[in-house]
């Protein structure tokens, strides 16, 4: 479907069956698409991501599946309406999941909360995950007319039944690719503590990357918006002054949970050959969102993608967003031919690495003092 142009998207016939809502979807769409809370890890067709004769085109003919990645605020929601039947607040993650559940259901496009679920077992333990993800069953198991009955604002309340089964993991357990994201946030989050230049504290974690770490190019561009002086970002990294160094903490474990929302992104965007499934990632954080943007951004533009420095220049001068750009490629290019970076290291050097950054945090105001 990446190469499908106007002409032949008009060229292909699709047959709707006669009570389909094609008006209100197309407005679901829409809206979606205006709320500004979808990325795609393709290209999307000229036509439009959610247009669907693309969508259409790309499930029959290019026999790809759509899969949409959700965060937590999003799956929480979807559950939430499908346990209490009733929306709590309409704020903009409400709504985003909303018209997201009713246009897929209606789309036959999957939505994946994996992630979701194992971010919540880690904040509040298995039982509590495992409970809500039978309601996200009940959200999914199918009712497009009800969901769509609720984006239209034509009704105010939805009976989806009962929760759904759901299998017993123990999604608590911390997984790997999370572990070194929240390494490299510790990282920066005991750079914005230290409150120096932002342009060096974004260096100097690309330095400390490429002597002592693997590149996390997620947590790089996170970095990269948070101290970026041209956008506002104080709540990416939430609460890290805070009194409670445990709050401090979990700030940081929230900040990893986003990047590696982002990583798992790009690592399965990078499969669609293999698997036939394209990736979408949906979240109302617009901060989120706006990183994500930068995920398949080379050193110069392609027909596909515009540079990296394009996406830079948003949270940075151009002056600087050039000299950024340079390093991380350069950080690409010397971590990425080190391949066996950190198999000789003793002992267990991720949980050493974590107890070593969360020491940092938790003790930052004695550690600052006379750092400025």
């Amino acid at each position: 479907m990446d190469g499908m142009d106007d002409d032949v998207v008009e060229s292909f016939a699709i047959f709707l069956e006669p009570d389909f809502p094609l008006d209100e979807v197309e407005e679901i769409g829409s809206r979606l698409m205006s709320l500004g809370c979808l990325v795609p890890g393709f290209v999307a067709p000229p036509v439009g991501l959610l247009d669907i004769r693309a969508l259409t085109y790309a499930e029959h003919v290019d026999g790809l599946e759509t899969v949409l990645i959700v965060d937590r605020n999003l799956a929480s929601r979807m559950a939430q309406l499908a346990n209490e039947g009733a929306p709590r607040v309409w704020d903009l993650p409400t709504e985003v999941a909303i018209n997201l559940m009713a246009f897929a259901q209606t789309m036959n496009l999957d939505i994946e909360p994996g992630l979701a679920f194992h971010e919540l077992a880690h904040r509040q333990g298995d039982l509590v995950a495992q409970d809500e993800l039978g309601w996200f069953r009940a959200a999914d198991r199918g009712a497009a007319r009800k969901w769509i009955d609720v984006a239209m604002r034509r009704s105010a309340t939805v009976d989806l039944g009962d929760a759904g089964p759901v299998e017993l993991h123990e999604l608590s357990k911390p997984l790997m690719r999370w572990n070194r994201n929240y390494i490299a946030m510790l990282k920066v989050a005991q750079l914005a503590l230290a409150g120096g230049n932002p342009l060096s504290s974004l260096m100097s974690l690309l330095d400390w990357m490429i002597d002592d770490f693997i590149l996390a190019g997620p947590a790089v561009m996170y970095a990269a918006r948070h101290f970026g002086p041209r956008i506002a970002s104080a709540k990416m990294l939430k609460d890290i002054r805070a009194a409670d160094r445990d709050e401090a903490i979990l700030g940081v474990r929230n900040a990893a949970w986003d990047v590696t929302y982002l990583s798992e992104f790009g690592r399965l965007s990078t499969l669609r050959d293999d698997t036939n499934r394209q990736y979408v990632f949906a979240s109302a954080d617009r901060a989120l969102v706006d990183v994500a943007s930068t995920m398949f951004c080379g050193p110069e533009a392609t027909e596909d993608f515009p540079a990296l420095v394009e996406q830079l220049e948003r949270w940075w001068p151009a002056k600087d967003a050039r000299r950024i750009r340079d390093r991380y490629f350069e950080c690409v290019e010397i971590v990425g031919a080190d391949r066996n970076r950190g198999a000789d290291l003793p002992g267990d050097p991720i949980a050493d690495m974590i107890e070593a950054g969360e020491g940092i945090i938790r003790d930052w105001p004695t550690w600052s003092v006379g750092s400025h």
